[in-house]
Protein backbone atom coordinates (compact mmCIF):
# COMPACT_ATOMS: atom_id res chain seq x y z
CA UNK A 1 0.00 0.00 0.00
CA UNK A 2 1.01 3.62 -0.37
CA UNK A 3 2.64 4.63 2.81
CA UNK A 4 1.21 7.20 5.06
CA UNK A 5 2.87 10.72 5.04
CA UNK A 6 2.47 13.15 7.27
CA UNK A 7 4.42 15.41 5.17
CA UNK A 8 4.10 17.50 1.56
CA UNK A 9 4.06 15.70 -1.44
CA UNK A 10 7.32 16.80 -4.09
CA UNK A 11 4.74 17.33 -6.37
CA UNK A 12 2.35 19.89 -4.17
CA UNK A 13 6.14 21.35 -2.45
CA UNK A 14 7.94 22.01 -6.15
CA UNK A 15 4.30 24.40 -7.19
CA UNK A 16 4.60 26.05 -4.34
CA UNK A 17 8.34 26.79 -4.74
CA UNK A 18 7.52 27.93 -8.65
CA UNK A 19 5.04 30.34 -6.85
CA UNK A 20 7.84 31.83 -5.17
CA UNK A 21 7.09 30.58 -1.31
CA UNK A 22 10.56 30.13 0.05
CA UNK A 23 11.02 28.98 3.37
CA UNK A 24 13.58 28.83 6.02
CA UNK A 25 13.66 25.36 6.59
CA UNK A 26 12.89 22.54 4.78
CA UNK A 27 13.26 18.73 5.75
CA UNK A 28 13.48 16.62 2.53
CA UNK A 29 12.82 12.89 4.10
CA UNK A 30 12.35 10.10 2.33
CA UNK A 31 14.25 6.74 0.52
CA UNK A 32 13.38 7.93 -3.40
CA UNK A 33 16.24 9.57 -4.44
CA UNK A 34 14.45 10.36 -7.20
CA UNK A 35 12.37 12.67 -5.32
CA UNK A 36 14.75 13.85 -3.02
CA UNK A 37 17.26 15.23 -5.99
CA UNK A 38 14.53 17.00 -7.59
CA UNK A 39 12.90 18.79 -4.46
CA UNK A 40 16.15 19.92 -3.43
CA UNK A 41 17.76 20.75 -6.83
CA UNK A 42 14.04 22.76 -7.60
CA UNK A 43 14.45 24.48 -4.42
CA UNK A 44 18.21 25.71 -4.79
CA UNK A 45 17.37 26.92 -8.25
CA UNK A 46 14.45 29.00 -7.07
CA UNK A 47 16.92 30.49 -4.25
CA UNK A 48 20.19 30.96 -6.45
CA UNK A 49 17.61 32.24 -9.76
CA UNK A 50 20.78 33.78 -11.70
CA UNK A 51 23.80 32.19 -10.10
CA UNK A 52 25.86 29.02 -12.12
CA UNK A 53 25.85 25.98 -10.05
CA UNK A 54 29.03 26.01 -9.54
CA UNK A 55 28.93 29.52 -8.00
CA UNK A 56 26.14 28.74 -5.27
CA UNK A 57 27.59 29.35 -1.95
CA UNK A 58 26.41 26.26 0.36
CA UNK A 59 27.39 25.57 3.74
CA UNK A 60 27.45 21.60 4.41
CA UNK A 61 27.08 20.03 7.77
CA UNK A 62 27.65 15.59 6.97
CA UNK A 63 28.77 15.00 10.35
CA UNK A 64 29.69 15.87 13.93
CA UNK A 65 28.22 19.53 13.46
CA UNK A 66 29.24 22.48 15.64
CA UNK A 67 26.70 23.94 16.90
CA UNK A 68 28.44 27.54 17.58
CA UNK A 69 29.64 27.26 13.79
CA UNK A 70 25.86 26.58 12.22
CA UNK A 71 24.18 29.63 14.81
CA UNK A 72 26.93 31.78 13.88
CA UNK A 73 26.62 31.16 10.08
CA UNK A 74 22.38 30.77 9.91
CA UNK A 75 22.58 34.34 12.04
CA UNK A 76 24.73 36.21 10.33
CA UNK A 77 23.41 38.05 7.17
CA UNK A 78 25.04 37.46 4.00
CA UNK A 79 26.05 40.97 2.76
CA UNK A 80 27.81 39.66 -0.73
CA UNK A 81 24.93 37.30 -1.87
CA UNK A 82 21.57 38.70 0.16
CA UNK A 83 21.17 35.06 0.61
CA UNK A 84 22.55 31.79 3.31
CA UNK A 85 22.23 28.37 2.21
CA UNK A 86 22.73 25.35 4.91
CA UNK A 87 22.63 22.03 3.79
CA UNK A 88 22.64 19.30 6.79
CA UNK A 89 22.54 16.20 6.61
CA UNK A 90 24.41 14.98 9.30
CA UNK A 91 22.60 11.05 10.27
CA UNK A 92 23.54 11.62 14.59
CA UNK A 93 22.01 14.93 14.56
CA UNK A 94 18.87 14.70 12.55
CA UNK A 95 18.20 10.61 13.25
CA UNK A 96 19.79 10.09 16.85
CA UNK A 97 19.87 6.29 18.45
CA UNK A 98 16.61 5.53 20.04
CA UNK A 99 18.47 4.99 23.49
CA UNK A 100 19.29 8.83 23.75
CA UNK A 101 15.52 9.48 24.72
CA UNK A 102 14.54 8.38 28.29
CA UNK A 103 16.78 5.40 29.00
CA UNK A 104 18.78 5.10 32.09
CA UNK A 105 22.22 4.69 32.22
CA UNK A 106 23.95 1.23 34.19
CA UNK A 107 25.56 2.64 37.63
CA UNK A 108 29.55 2.47 37.62
CA UNK A 109 31.88 5.27 36.05
CA UNK A 110 30.94 3.76 32.27
CA UNK A 111 27.30 4.54 33.21
CA UNK A 112 28.36 8.02 34.31
CA UNK A 113 30.32 8.51 31.01
CA UNK A 114 27.55 6.95 28.54
CA UNK A 115 24.88 9.48 30.75
CA UNK A 116 27.30 12.52 30.25
CA UNK A 117 27.36 11.12 26.34
CA UNK A 118 23.70 11.06 26.25
CA UNK A 119 23.29 14.44 28.18
CA UNK A 120 25.26 15.97 25.53
CA UNK A 121 23.50 14.79 22.86
CA UNK A 122 20.15 15.89 23.90
CA UNK A 123 21.37 18.99 24.75
CA UNK A 124 23.18 19.74 21.32
CA UNK A 125 19.43 18.50 20.00
CA UNK A 126 17.65 21.10 21.54
CA UNK A 127 20.13 23.45 20.72
CA UNK A 128 19.82 22.41 16.48
CA UNK A 129 15.79 22.62 17.57
CA UNK A 130 15.76 26.49 19.16
CA UNK A 131 17.85 27.25 16.23
CA UNK A 132 15.29 26.30 13.28
CA UNK A 133 12.39 27.55 15.35
CA UNK A 134 14.05 31.11 14.67
CA UNK A 135 15.66 31.08 11.09
CA UNK A 136 15.86 34.50 9.76
CA UNK A 137 13.90 35.39 6.06
CA UNK A 138 17.73 35.58 4.45
CA UNK A 139 18.40 32.14 5.26
CA UNK A 140 16.92 28.75 4.08
CA UNK A 141 18.23 25.57 6.36
CA UNK A 142 17.52 22.19 4.32
CA UNK A 143 17.47 19.10 6.05
CA UNK A 144 17.74 15.57 4.04
CA UNK A 145 17.73 11.96 5.53
CA UNK A 146 15.99 8.63 4.29
CA UNK A 147 14.72 7.95 7.41
CA UNK A 148 13.74 9.70 10.22
CA UNK A 149 12.02 8.55 13.67
CA UNK A 150 8.47 9.73 13.62
CA UNK A 151 7.99 8.41 17.62
CA UNK A 152 10.73 11.02 18.59
CA UNK A 153 10.04 14.44 19.63
CA UNK A 154 12.44 16.50 17.41
CA UNK A 155 10.78 14.74 14.12
CA UNK A 156 7.35 15.56 15.52
CA UNK A 157 8.61 19.27 15.62
CA UNK A 158 10.20 18.88 12.55
CA UNK A 159 7.02 17.78 10.98
CA UNK A 160 4.88 20.15 12.72
CA UNK A 161 7.21 23.48 12.83
CA UNK A 162 8.85 23.07 9.52
CA UNK A 163 7.83 22.14 5.75
CA UNK A 164 8.37 18.71 5.86
CA UNK A 165 8.65 17.05 2.25
CA UNK A 166 7.93 13.36 2.04
CA UNK A 167 9.75 11.46 -0.76
CA UNK A 168 8.88 8.76 0.06
CA UNK A 169 8.86 5.30 -3.18
CA UNK A 170 6.32 5.13 -5.76
CA UNK A 171 4.16 2.48 -5.44
CA UNK A 172 3.87 0.89 -8.34
CA UNK A 173 0.15 0.94 -8.71
CA UNK A 174 0.43 4.90 -8.99
CA UNK A 175 3.74 4.44 -11.82
CA UNK A 176 0.60 4.70 -14.71
CA UNK A 177 0.31 8.56 -13.45
CA UNK A 178 3.90 9.37 -12.71
CA UNK A 179 5.33 8.12 -16.30
CA UNK A 180 2.29 10.63 -17.89
CA UNK A 181 3.62 13.33 -16.27
CA UNK A 182 7.37 12.25 -17.19
CA UNK A 183 6.03 11.94 -20.93
CA UNK A 184 3.94 14.76 -20.57
CA UNK A 185 7.13 17.14 -19.42
CA UNK A 186 9.12 15.86 -22.51
CA UNK A 187 6.48 16.80 -25.00
CA UNK A 188 4.88 13.86 -25.68
CA UNK A 189 2.78 10.45 -24.72
CA UNK A 190 3.43 6.62 -23.68
CA UNK A 191 0.21 5.27 -24.54
CA UNK A 192 -1.61 2.40 -22.75
CA UNK A 193 0.66 -0.26 -24.45
CA UNK A 194 3.69 1.48 -23.48
CA UNK A 195 2.78 1.96 -20.04
CA UNK A 196 1.63 -1.74 -19.55
CA UNK A 197 5.01 -2.81 -20.92
CA UNK A 198 7.05 -0.96 -18.66
CA UNK A 199 4.69 -2.37 -15.87
CA UNK A 200 5.06 -6.01 -17.20
CA UNK A 201 9.32 -5.37 -17.01
CA UNK A 202 8.22 -4.48 -13.02
CA UNK A 203 5.61 -6.42 -12.39
CA UNK A 204 8.30 -8.09 -9.57
CA UNK A 205 9.75 -4.59 -7.95
CA UNK A 206 7.01 -2.76 -5.14
CA UNK A 207 9.14 0.25 -5.85
CA UNK A 208 9.95 1.45 -8.88
CA UNK A 209 13.66 2.77 -9.62
CA UNK A 210 12.61 6.34 -10.61
CA UNK A 211 15.76 7.82 -11.68
CA UNK A 212 16.52 4.96 -13.86
CA UNK A 213 13.13 5.28 -15.27
CA UNK A 214 13.42 9.33 -15.99
CA UNK A 215 16.46 8.24 -17.64
CA UNK A 216 14.86 5.81 -20.16
CA UNK A 217 12.18 8.08 -20.79
CA UNK A 218 14.40 10.90 -21.94
CA UNK A 219 15.92 8.05 -23.63
CA UNK A 220 12.82 7.87 -25.43
CA UNK A 221 12.05 11.47 -26.02
CA UNK A 222 15.34 11.71 -27.94
CA UNK A 223 14.98 8.77 -29.77
CA UNK A 224 10.89 9.62 -31.14
CA UNK A 225 11.85 12.84 -32.43
CA UNK A 226 8.94 14.96 -33.67
CA UNK A 227 7.13 11.86 -33.01
CA UNK A 228 5.21 12.61 -29.93
CA UNK A 229 3.30 9.58 -29.36
CA UNK A 230 5.49 6.81 -27.91
CA UNK A 231 4.46 2.67 -27.87
CA UNK A 232 5.04 -0.17 -26.06
CA UNK A 233 7.77 -0.51 -29.19
CA UNK A 234 9.75 2.35 -28.20
CA UNK A 235 10.04 0.46 -24.83
CA UNK A 236 11.69 -2.34 -26.00
CA UNK A 237 13.29 -0.43 -27.92
CA UNK A 238 15.26 1.61 -25.46
CA UNK A 239 14.81 0.52 -21.70
CA UNK A 240 18.26 -1.54 -22.06
CA UNK A 241 19.00 -0.01 -18.67
CA UNK A 242 16.40 -1.53 -16.44
CA UNK A 243 17.98 -4.50 -14.33
CA UNK A 244 14.86 -6.00 -14.59
CA UNK A 245 15.00 -6.68 -17.91
CA UNK A 246 17.24 -9.82 -17.85
CA UNK A 247 14.56 -11.38 -15.58
CA UNK A 248 11.60 -10.21 -17.18
CA UNK A 249 12.70 -12.40 -20.26
CA UNK A 250 14.01 -15.01 -18.31
CA UNK A 251 10.39 -14.82 -16.17
CA UNK A 252 8.34 -15.15 -19.76
CA UNK A 253 10.55 -17.71 -21.05
CA UNK A 254 9.35 -19.81 -18.21
CA UNK A 255 5.65 -18.67 -18.57
CA UNK A 256 5.48 -19.52 -22.00
CA UNK A 257 7.44 -22.92 -21.26
CA UNK A 258 10.75 -22.66 -23.47
CA UNK A 259 12.86 -24.60 -22.10
CA UNK A 260 15.84 -23.96 -24.43
CA UNK A 261 15.53 -20.35 -24.48
CA UNK A 262 15.10 -20.13 -20.33
CA UNK A 263 18.24 -21.84 -20.13
CA UNK A 264 19.84 -19.81 -22.88
CA UNK A 265 18.58 -16.35 -20.96
CA UNK A 266 19.77 -18.02 -17.13
CA UNK A 267 23.13 -18.42 -18.89
CA UNK A 268 23.23 -14.88 -19.66
CA UNK A 269 22.42 -14.01 -15.85
CA UNK A 270 25.48 -16.35 -14.84
CA UNK A 271 27.95 -14.36 -17.59
CA UNK A 272 26.76 -11.15 -16.41
CA UNK A 273 27.35 -12.73 -12.67
CA UNK A 274 24.02 -11.97 -11.56
CA UNK A 275 23.32 -12.28 -7.66
CA UNK A 276 21.97 -15.53 -7.68
CA UNK A 277 20.09 -15.41 -4.59
CA UNK A 278 17.98 -11.83 -5.72
CA UNK A 279 17.28 -13.61 -9.27
CA UNK A 280 16.09 -16.96 -7.25
CA UNK A 281 13.65 -13.82 -5.52
CA UNK A 282 12.51 -12.15 -8.63
CA UNK A 283 11.83 -15.53 -9.74
CA UNK A 284 9.94 -16.77 -6.42
CA UNK A 285 8.33 -13.01 -6.42
CA UNK A 286 6.31 -14.04 -10.34
CA UNK A 287 5.74 -17.68 -9.40
CA UNK A 288 3.75 -16.64 -6.14
CA UNK A 289 2.11 -13.86 -8.31
CA UNK A 290 1.09 -16.70 -10.44
CA UNK A 291 -0.02 -19.06 -7.53
CA UNK A 292 -2.12 -15.70 -5.96
CA UNK A 293 -3.98 -15.76 -8.78
CA UNK A 294 -4.74 -19.77 -9.38
CA UNK A 295 -5.79 -19.64 -5.65
CA UNK A 296 -8.20 -16.76 -6.16
CA UNK A 297 -9.86 -18.06 -8.73
CA UNK A 298 -10.31 -21.28 -7.26
CA UNK A 299 -11.95 -19.68 -4.41
CA UNK A 300 -14.38 -17.94 -6.66
CA UNK A 301 -12.87 -14.71 -6.90
CA UNK A 302 -13.16 -12.46 -9.83
CA UNK A 303 -10.00 -10.75 -11.22
CA UNK A 304 -11.14 -7.64 -9.91
CA UNK A 305 -11.70 -8.34 -6.60
CA UNK A 306 -8.16 -10.32 -6.71
CA UNK A 307 -6.49 -6.83 -8.28
CA UNK A 308 -7.83 -4.95 -5.33
CA UNK A 309 -7.09 -7.36 -2.79
CA UNK A 310 -3.53 -7.57 -3.63
CA UNK A 311 -3.18 -4.19 -4.46
CA UNK A 312 -1.83 -4.55 -8.19
CA UNK A 313 -2.66 -3.15 -11.89
CA UNK A 314 -5.83 -5.10 -13.16
CA UNK A 315 -4.06 -5.69 -15.92
CA UNK A 316 -0.98 -7.72 -14.37
CA UNK A 317 -3.64 -9.60 -12.39
CA UNK A 318 -4.98 -11.00 -16.39
CA UNK A 319 -1.21 -11.87 -17.23
CA UNK A 320 -1.05 -13.77 -14.69
CA UNK A 321 -4.15 -15.59 -15.04
CA UNK A 322 -3.28 -16.37 -18.50
CA UNK A 323 -0.09 -17.59 -17.60
CA UNK A 324 -1.17 -19.53 -14.88
CA UNK A 325 -3.27 -21.73 -17.20
CA UNK A 326 0.09 -23.38 -18.31
CA UNK A 327 0.78 -24.51 -14.26
CA UNK A 328 -1.07 -26.81 -11.90
CA UNK A 329 -1.06 -24.94 -8.34
CA UNK A 330 1.01 -28.11 -7.34
CA UNK A 331 3.58 -27.66 -10.32
CA UNK A 332 3.78 -24.10 -9.10
CA UNK A 333 4.15 -24.83 -5.17
CA UNK A 334 6.79 -27.20 -6.02
CA UNK A 335 8.55 -24.71 -7.86
CA UNK A 336 8.47 -21.89 -5.16
CA UNK A 337 9.39 -24.87 -2.42
CA UNK A 338 12.54 -25.30 -4.71
CA UNK A 339 13.75 -22.00 -5.01
CA UNK A 340 13.16 -21.30 -1.63
CA UNK A 341 15.23 -24.37 -0.64
CA UNK A 342 17.92 -23.14 -3.34
CA UNK A 343 18.46 -19.89 -1.45
CA UNK A 344 18.71 -20.91 2.21
CA UNK A 345 21.31 -23.65 0.98
CA UNK A 346 23.31 -21.10 -1.45
CA UNK A 347 24.50 -19.36 2.42
CA UNK A 348 25.93 -22.92 3.53
CA UNK A 349 27.57 -23.72 -0.02
CA UNK A 350 24.89 -25.80 -1.71
CA UNK A 351 24.79 -25.79 -5.14
CA UNK A 352 23.97 -22.59 -7.19
CA UNK A 353 22.99 -22.20 -11.02
CA UNK A 354 23.69 -26.08 -11.87
CA UNK A 355 20.65 -26.35 -9.51
CA UNK A 356 18.71 -23.54 -10.77
CA UNK A 357 18.45 -25.15 -14.25
CA UNK A 358 17.45 -27.94 -12.99
CA UNK A 359 14.76 -26.11 -11.06
CA UNK A 360 14.06 -23.98 -14.23
CA UNK A 361 13.85 -27.19 -16.60
CA UNK A 362 11.52 -28.98 -14.42
CA UNK A 363 8.63 -25.81 -14.06
CA UNK A 364 8.99 -25.71 -17.87
CA UNK A 365 8.70 -29.51 -18.78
Amino acid sequence: MKPKSSGLAPDVFIKQIENGNIPTVVCIVGEEPYYRDLVRRTLLDAIFTDTPTDSRDISVFEEKTDMKKLDTLINTYPFFSGRTVIFITDKELLNPKAEAEGKKPKSGGKGKAKEKTKETSLSKQEQFQNLLGDVPDFCTVILQAEKMDGRQKFTKFLQKETVFVDCSPVDSRYLPSWLARQAEQRGGHLDRGAVQRIQEYLATVDNPPLQLLAAEVEKIAVYAGDRKNWTAADVDMLFSALPEIGVFALNNAITAKNTVLALQLLAEEQKKNTYLPLLAAKLLTHLRSILMVKEGERLGRSASQIAAESHKAPFLISMWQKEGTKFTEARLRNGIQALDTLVEKISLGGRQYDRLEEIIAILCA
